[in-house]
């Protein structure tokens, strides 16, 4: 176990005394499960003093996004920081290392880069292509509704990035405005690989401990952007995206998702009744794109039936587009945030994220007991696990169980220990 966790190589190699070899896609066509596998991203030895936090970019179920700047080279990345308390509870493990190995392995410019991982005793960190942009949503709010030409080209750069994820042998599963960002230029990228889905023809290696669900028929994604088949509990497909880019496209135009209501029951109800009405300014090509996208059938929606992405890219909603030389048109203009908006977020630039939570070395320590081990005395007695790729939950809580256990014996009156009602982990001052 020592050995495993001062092994801090960029090559993640998981032994199997079964067969020394990798291996490919088997006699069943399904995805490529690989026993040695060469990142591309590196695991790095950092810590979260490395970085200036800025501000806040997006939060999740168990991460937070924030603006990072790296203290040494300047270089400014999107952070992804994880709760691996949350990741063990809730079995996310499978998923995090799953976006991990995605991400490394696609390369396209419609789709945000990882540069590099690593992690302390409480978080796992993702160091991220940062798009200076903001989100697709916050463009769709402060200007009301796009026009047809700036959802034109947004939509057809996203058309772009999601068939090159397709022709990979993956499902996305939760493409919205939230998951669209912005380079700093105004050009589109595809983020948040969380609920991807390797299909069975997948180009993707994927590690034996990164599998997620075998039938792809797990409810993910958000309510407004879910299609029919998925609430049918029917197994995923590509068409799954198309019909999420139909109902962001209805929303660049309108200003409001397609199915909008007071409740997700509602907004479910709807979607199951393919309850879609159409404002009058929608133009007769745009209607007629969403109106397929948005077909109960998903075999028969643009780009998921026979013809491919040819049927969707000629479609007449984006004529004139130059679909070899997307990224080098000049996007439409981006309308930023104003200091009046900045300053209704507590976590703007001029105020940076406190990181004392997700990170034991920037943890305070408690002045009333002398006995207390300093940060790094305690992170010497801390078993680190080496990179995301080798976090395992059972270990991650037999190490920090059996230390923390330790250190409140020695340095903690025992009626205090008795008396701790939260999490032994986050209770101790490290």
């Amino acid at each position: 176990m020592l050995e495993m966790e001062r092994d801090f190589d960029s090559k993640l190699r998981i032994q199997s005394s079964s067969s020394p070899s990798s291996s490919s896609h088997n006699n069943n066509g399904n995805v490529q499960r690989s026993k040695s596998f060469a990142f591309r991203a590196p695991q790095e030895n950092f810590t979260i003093q490395d970085f200036e936090l800025g501000k806040i970019y997006g939060v999740g179920s168990y991460s937070k996004v924030v603006r990072a700047k790296k203290k040494d080279t300047g270089i400014v990345y999107a952070l992804k920081i994880m709760d691996k308390k949350f990741i063990t509870k809730e079995n996310k493990t499978a998923y995090v290392k799953l976006e991990r190995i995605v991400l490394d392995q696609l390369d396209h410019p419609g789709i945000v880069r990882l540069f590099f991982t690593f992690q302390d005793n409480y978080s796992l960190y993702m160091a991220l292509e940062s798009c200076e942009g903001g989100e697709l949503f916050d463009q769709i709010t402060r200007k009301g509704r796009l026009s047809e030409d700036e959802a034109r080209f947004y939509a057809a750069e996203v058309v772009d990035a999601l068939e090159y994820i397709h022709a990979m042998g993956l499902i996305h599963r939760d493409i919205k405005p939230e998951n669209l960002l912005f380079t700093a230029d105004g050009h589109i990228k595809i983020a948040d690989f969380g609920s991807v889905k390797p299909m069975q023809d997948s180009c993707i290696t994927v590690l034996p401990n990164a599998a997620s669900d075998d039938k792809a028929c797990t409810f993910v994604g958000t309510a407004a952007y879910v299609p029919p088949e998925v609430l049918n509990s029917s197994p995923a497909t590509f068409g799954n995206d198309l019909w999420a880019l139909g109902c962001t496209l209805y929303q660049m135009l309108s200003g409001t998702s397609p199915f909008k209501d007071a409740s997700e029951w509602l907004i479910f109800q709807r979607i199951i009744a393919r309850d879609l009405r159409f404002p009058d300014y929608f133009s007769e090509e745009a209607r007629d794109l969403i109106d397929h996208l948005l077909d109960t059938d998903p075999s028969r929606r643009p780009g998921a039936g026979r013809g491919g992405y040819a049927v969707l890219k000629n479609h007449p909603f984006f004529e004139g587009v130059d679909w070899k030389n997307l990224r080098g048109e000049t996007p439409p203009k981006l309308v930023l945030e104003t200091m009046a908006q900045s300053g209704d977020n507590d976590h703007d630039p001029g105020s940076p994220f406190n990181p004392t939570h997700i990170g034991d070395s920037s943890m305070t320590q408690n002045d009333g007991n002398v006995g207390v081990l300093s940060s790094a005395e305690a992170t010497s007695h801390i078993t680190r696990l080496a990179s995301i790729d080798s976090f395992d939950s059972k270990w991650y809580w037999l190490n920090t169980f059996c230390f923390a256990h330790i250190v409140c014996l020695y340095i903690c009156p025992f009626s205090a220990f008795l008396n701790k009602s939260d999490s032994l982990l986050c209770e101790i001052s490290w």
